[in-house]
């Protein structure tokens, strides 16, 4: 009887505790310490809490209530709406296929993971280029001009023997992924980086589905 009795107390402490980091971690991040407001808070598997919060604002007043996610150490003051439908669900995986359709995680959990590496790889060479060169390679450039200095313009100032990520990897169905800069010209770290998945064609679900390096982090999420 004690053991039953004392399970859901640990339980509720674990919770409490939880959503009291989850507190610190968003007000670290806001621009103010004090009158904090938040109501609808609730933990979710995966080390989440979600909820609402509301803030005075010196300049425009207090706040009207708005979302806001804790994962773990990360804290979101502006999720977007598949932040909050993935992250603040008791079945992630399921959130993340029927939010994007990318899954189900137990029949694509190779080919998924696969994907997570080869953009993670293609990711870090990009920030290598970037910080080396101080843009990016351009979307007519593509991802071979982290294999062989370019000769389209804009050349890079100051290419590394040997390049930064060789070869450059292909996606589960033998395809290249598709890369392309943003229109800031290079000099920040903004570009898409996608696959088409199966069928090669935009849209789909399952093994058709388009995955892109944003969809990351609800992979990560989803697969643990």
């Amino acid at each position: 009887l004690q053991l039953i009795i004392l399970l859901p107390l640990i339980a509720l402490s674990a919770c409490s505790d939880r959503t009291e980091q989850a507190k610190r971690s968003i007000e670290a991040v806001l621009p103010v310490k004090k009158g904090i407001e938040y109501r609808e808070v609730h933990t979710f598997p995966g080390e989440v809490v979600c909820g609402e919060i509301s803030y005075p604002d010196p300049m425009w007043g207090r706040s009207r209530f708005r979302r806001f996610i804790v994962q773990g150490d990360m804290a979101m003051v502006i999720p977007t709406e598949d932040d909050w439908e993935i992250f603040c669900s008791e079945d992630r995986a399921a959130a993340l296929y029927s939010r994007l359709g990318i899954g189900p995680m137990q029949e694509q959990h190779e080919n998924l993971k696969r994907i997570a590496s080869d953009m993670g790889a293609i990711n870090h060479a990009l920030e290598e280029y970037l910080a080396e060169n101080f843009f990016l390679p351009s979307t007519e450039q593509g991802l071979q001009a982290l294999t062989v200095a370019t000769q389209l313009p804009p050349l890079p100032m100051h290419f590394r023997a040997g390049g930064y990520l060789t070869p450059i990897p292909v996606d589960p169905w033998g395809r290249p992924y598709l890369y392309e800069r943003s229109s800031l010209g290079g000099i920040s770290h903004d570009y898409q980086l996608q696959t088409l998945g199966a069928d090669g064609a935009p849209g789909g679900d399952g093994a058709d589905a388009d995955i892109s390096i944003d969809q990351l982090k609800y992979i990560d999420f989803a697969s643990k």
